[in-house]
């Protein structure tokens, strides 16, 4: 079967965008496979609580960031269909009660899944004499998970009882992104679009418009063009007036309302910064809300202890410099005059550490967080 394609259109943008001079276009068909593992997870697999890992102090498989849950909800299964309150708690963390239940040598079989869109396949034998029923239910988050993270501030700085009952899947999964390699498969509700049909041609104009500059940070993204979205202020994609559209950074928009399923990878989001200090945009911030503003939201469990414990500020996206002056580790924050900081990647901590620095994971902080103030406030 013979292909018509117009390039016209990509031809306009490019110009638009301001190349000087025709590049060489190859069009090459290439097949995009999905890891069964990640199919699999989709669904939920049963396995025993020893082969979860533990990846900072949240729940892994193969890589995966994934939620635990036991799908067996015995008589209680009609229940909690119905009402999901009296339902057994799924995991999102290496919490006391799985402590616990190590310690103890429970391994109980339980199922790992990464499915955000919130339904968990349960089932159990009905004591209502129906035998055998299975279905879907929202179940609730395990509050003990959100303790140990400090989630959105659930144990210090936030309102427990909102944190808990709004808890969104997608929206947790999106918080700690910069902790996972791999990023869990998009629920079919997420993955619709209603972009119109010249949505690359409006949203490529509008950035060369924008001068590729985000315009509530700031940062210019001229170098990194694909880190710079064009978001709908009202939410509806098919609405391209110009009052509606604004250039964000990859970093600001993934942090806008109803955009919280949004997944960056740890190093984009430290790119930016990198941009944000060249740019003299990140320096060192002189009150909270920035610093929330500008850090990965997986270090605001950290953020609502220091806030919370009058701690001083930390610096954001901190890079540590060896004896040539080339920096070897970045911190996501850090209290410079310490010598202390918090860094998401192991690696990060093992060469900040080697430089006679005290950093640490997220979940240790939190774990330990009064042991560390003390010295913090000294």
């Amino acid at each position: 079967m013979k292909l018509t394609v117009d390039f016209f259109s990509l031809k306009e943008a490019v110009q638009k965008m301001g190349a000087k001079k025709a590049g060489k276009f190859e069009l090459e068909t290439t097949v995009s496979t999905i890891d069964p593992i990640d199919i699999t997870l989709g669904g939920g697999l049963s396995v025993e609580l020893k082969d979860v890992d533990i990846h900072s102090g949240l729940l892994s498989y193969k890589g995966r960031q994934v939620l635990l849950y036991i799908k067996d909800h015995g008589w209680k299964v009609l229940s909690a269909i119905d009402d999901p309150m009296t339902g057994n708690r799924f995991h999102v963390a290496d919490c006391s009660k799985l402590k616990s239940m190590r310690a103890e040598g429970r391994f109980e079989r339980y199922v790992v899944i990464n499915d955000t869109s919130g339904n968990f396949p349960i089932s159990g034998a009905s004591h209502y004499g129906r035998g055998f029923e299975e279905g879907k239910a929202r179940l609730k988050i395990c509050k003990l998970c959100l303790k140990y993270l400090n989630y959105q501030g659930y144990e210090f700085g936030g309102i427990r009882k909102q944190i808990f009952e709004q808890f969104d899947m997608s929206q947790f999964f999106s918080t700690y992104s910069s902790f996972f390699t791999h990023m869990p498969s998009r629920s079919a509700e997420t993955a619709k679009t209603a972009y119109s049909s010249d949505w690359t041609k409006v949203s490529s104009s509008y950035r060369v418009e924008k001068g590729f500059s985000c315009e509530q940070c700031g940062v210019n993204l001229r170098s990194h063009r694909t880190m710079l979205h064009v978001h709908h202020i009202n939410g509806v994609k098919s609405d391209n007036s110009l009052s509606n559209l604004k250039a964000l950074c990859i970093d600001c928009h993934s942090k806008q309302p109803m955009h919280r399923h949004m997944a960056v990878s740890h190093e984009q989001r430290q790119k930016v910064n990198q941009l944000r200090k060249e740019q003299h945009i990140l320096g060192h911030l002189d009150d909270w809300q920035k610093v929330f503003d500008f850090s990965d939201p997986g270090v605001h469990g950290v953020l609502y202890i220091g806030k919370r414990s009058r701690l001083k500020i930390p610096d954001v996206n901190f890079n540590i410099n060896d004896i040539h002056g080339n920096s070897v580790a970045c911190l996501e924050l850090a209290w410079p005059k310490e010598k202390f900081g918090v860094a998401i990647s192991q690696r990060d901590r093992e060469r900040a550490t080697g430089l006679g620095w005290k950093v640490v994971s997220v979940n240790y902080f939190v774990e330990n967080y009064k042991s560390i103030v003390s010295n913090l406030i000294r």
